[in-house]
């Protein structure tokens, strides 16, 4: 009988995911062949190469990290030279974040150490599991973003257009079935 104070490390999510996670670390610091940059360093560069000039607000919805961990970070990339902070047109508050040439150079460095990483991990998994584990863990994200409840009632959405999704499959296969046994008939 187990104990009520018994906890399976093996089984718990959060544990698992934290486990993954440093699995994930040392993938893309192995991958990246030893440029000094984290994973959250790089997921800024990301960022800024898709929309130079966001704010640092931006940056918060567009990476997950917190503000003031952005903040800390950006202050800490300008000081490296890899990025400019600039006053925001129109928002003498806001900062907008752009690459300088060295930040460029380093974003084209890391891409395919950060890609080679990412395949290390997926080929933990079987093929045809890749691609849900990927769905699953934008879940995870967008649930932290949207917080518990809305991502729930995301999950429940998505869970009912997947029904329908296959019901309407199913009938069009009962359909091209009728359609072959009426021409197998008819021969």
């Amino acid at each position: 009988m187990a104990d009520a104070l018994d906890f399976d490390l093996n089984t718990s999510p959060g544990h698992l995911m934290h486990r993954a996670q440093q699995f994930a670390a040392e993938q893309f610091s192995e991958a990246t062949g030893g440029v000094q940059i984290t994973q959250r360093q790089f997921a800024v560069l990301c960022a800024v190469h898709d929309a130079e000039g966001l704010t640092q607000t931006q940056l918060v919805q567009a990476t997950g990290i917190d503000r003031s961990t952005l903040a800390e970070l950006v202050s800490r990339m300008a000081a490296k030279g890899l990025l400019v902070r600039e006053k925001a047109p129109g928002d003498a508050r806001a900062n907008s974040v752009r690459f300088t040439d060295e930040g460029r150079q380093l974003h084209a460095t890391v891409i395919a150490g950060a890609r080679a990483a990412d395949d290390a991990i997926l080929t933990a998994l079987p093929k045809n599991k890749r691609a849900s584990f990927v769905e699953a863990l934008n879940r995870i994200a967008r649930a932290s973003e949207l917080g518990a409840e809305a991502a729930r009632e995301e999950a429940k959405k998505a869970k009912l257009a997947e029904k329908a999704a296959k019901a309407k499959s199913k009938g069009g296969d009962k359909k091209k079935k009728k359609k072959k046994k009426k021409a197998a008939a008819a021969e």
